[in-house]
């Protein structure tokens, strides 16, 4: 049962903006130190998620970027080209494997179970080299993370009226609207939304005096609102996962969020979504909805079941063209077209086949994943089963 209160923004953000269902995220991709490395964020691993990336095998001899929680147990899983290498995990940051932890061999190539002393989530480096912390000369594939934590799969979500919020396109109040939010992750997700707090930016104890009531909010970014990560000054609501509404966004994206396996010390957990569209125009409560989860979904470490153009380039990873689990379907015809466009681009490093078809003059036929919650409108309003068992065991790595 979901329970409506009112109250603060924190964990999480969402911005509610919305442009014909569509919904972006954001990833800063800028370099930044992680412990003796200097790891680019797009060169990130999320934990408990099957697809592989060219990047992260490549980079695993150097240092590839994870952010890690406190009493997670991690198990970083790789092959190696050489059965006689024996390489040793470095997780530079933090207090953890500072010898180096020795791989354990099994079918799949090499396991290294760590866990690490910390008090907050931190950015780390983890790299495979060998026992003296030197760089290897062998090539690693099929890197993947794993890892199980210690809180709660169920949350509360903290929804924030940022923007000249009244009510809905078809007449929904915030108290309606935050409640079905609540019912759509829990469904969509099959997590329990135990609490739902409805919370009035303006009324924010420390930057609330920057929020006038009922004045119009377009932003350009989550940075826009960045300050209501403040405490609200009630641990409850204070730990829960923030939504935050906004009249709508300066680029007619719908949402925006960044995968908490991607922040950086700044803990940005923000997600945004606009109750305007593109053209001024009040959105149904059901597109909102939809878009929240959406983000959230993001927020836990899902991507899109097709990836875009620009995620392609934002991560210069051209080697997955889709989520890279089995059970949710991608569209053929956008990754073809993004395939075409990379390659005349000559970004493509790959060399993949082309039938010579103009890609530009296709005319889509409905993609197959248009109704799942991760195609990159954030229209859909269905998951996979391997989607929620990354949302659920993801979320006992996330503090709340």
């Amino acid at each position: 049962m979901i329970d409506i209160f009112i109250s603060k923004l924190m964990f999480f953000f969402i911005g509610m903006g919305i442009f014909l269902g569509l919904s972006a995220c954001s990833d800063s991709g800028v370099d930044a130190p992680v412990g003796d490395v200097s790891v680019s964020t797009r060169y990130f691993i999320v934990p408990n998620v099957n697809r592989t990336r060219d990047s992260i095998d490549v980079r695993i001899n150097k240092g590839i970027g994870a952010r890690l929680s406190p009493g997670g147990r991690y198990s970083l899983f790789a092959k190696v080209d050489s059965l006689d290498v024996e390489p040793f995990l470095f997780v530079d940051g933090i207090t953890c494997c500072e010898d180096g932890c020795l791989g354990i061999r099994e079918e799949y190539g090499l396991r290294f179970d760590f866990s690490c002393e910390m008090l907050r989530p931190t950015r780390v480096a983890l790299s495979l080299k060998n026992r003296n912390g030197d760089v290897l000369n062998n090539s690693f594939y099929h890197v993947r993370l794993d890892g199980v934590g210690v809180y709660s799969s169920e949350l509360s979500l903290n929804v924030i009226v940022a923007g000249a919020f009244d009510s809905t396109a078809d007449g929904e109040s915030i108290d309606i609207l935050a409640r079905n939010i609540g019912t759509s992750i829990q469904d969509l997700f099959e997590v329990r939304v135990d609490t739902v707090y409805v919370s009035y930016a303006n009324e924010h104890p420390i930057v609330g005096h920057l929020y006038p009531k009922n004045n119009p909010l377009f932003i350009q970014s989550l940075s826009d609102v960045d300050d209501l990560r403040n405490l609200w000054g009630n641990l409850k609501r204070d730990n829960a996962f923030d939504i935050v509404l906004v009249d709508g966004f300066r680029d007619n994206s719908g949402g925006q969020s960044i995968s908490f396996f991607y922040q950086t010390d700044l803990d940005m957990d923000v997600i945004a979504v606009g109750f305007h569209d593109m053209n001024g125009a009040l959105v149904k409560s059901q597109q909102i909805q939809h878009i929240a989860a959406h983000e959230f979904g993001h927020v836990v470490g899902l991507v899109h079941t097709t990836l875009t153009l620009d995620e392609l380039q934002d991560w210069a990873d051209f080697s997955l063209f889709d989520d890279g689990l089995d059970d949710s379907p991608s569209c053929q015809d956008k990754i073809d077209k993004n395939k075409l466009v990379l390659k005349e681009q000559g970004l493509m490093k790959r060399s993949y086949d082309f039938d010579g078809t103009d890609f530009y003059q296709l005319i889509l036929d409905p993609c197959p994943d248009y109704s799942n919650i991760m195609y990159y409108t954030g229209s859909g309003r269905e998951s996979s089963p391997m989607q929620r068992a990354i949302v659920k065991k993801n979320l006992t790595l996330i503090p709340h």
